[in-house]
């Protein structure tokens, strides 16, 4: 069902990274990119998609994940509400070969490149706080992996497990 202009705003006024947005920006960008709709289980993304979009999950949660060939889902990232994903150079993310599925009911809005770019060249401090958000994830990963390698394999397996 879809949300009031109201509603869309708020929920992306909680997305730090359009924390430098004016209410009319937030406002155009809620006109301009419209929400998609999931139900728990549902597939965001697949390998076959091959687009070059930042993703803006306004409410829910998603797991980011791939299936080796057994069949089995690796499960590479858990995306809450509030935050970004997505493939492109920009965001240093590359989705290619993975599924995006919805863990619970979620909104998200999809920029292309191109919007994306013109956001940033509109209000560089967006681009700032993608950056920082990109870097601490980046820390937060090297943090976790230098972690895992002195370990011996059960320990490893403990530590990603838990």
């Amino acid at each position: 069902m879809p949300m009031s202009l109201q509603e869309q705003i708020r929920l992306l006024s909680m997305v730090d990274v359009l924390g430098p947005l004016t209410d009319e920006e937030m406002e155009d960008l809620a006109k301009r990119a419209p929400d998609t709709f999931l139900e728990q289980g549902d597939i965001l993304y697949s390998p076959k998609e091959g687009t070059e979009r930042l993703f803006i999950l306004k409410e829910g949660r998603v797991h980011l994940y791939e299936v080796d060939e057994s069949g089995d889902e690796i499960t590479l990232s858990v995306v809450e509400d509030g935050n970004v994903f997505g493939e492109m150079a920009l965001t240093g993310q590359n989705l290619s070969g993975l599924y995006v599925r919805a863990i619970s009911p979620s909104t998200v809005v999809s920029l292309r490149r191109e919007e994306l770019e013109r956001l940033i060249m509109n209000k560089p401090e967006v681009g700032l706080r993608l950056v920082c958000e990109l870097a601490e994830r980046l820390h937060a990963s090297e943090t976790r992996y230098a972690d895992i390698i002195g370990k011996d394999v059960p320990a490893r397996l403990a530590t990603l497990i838990l």
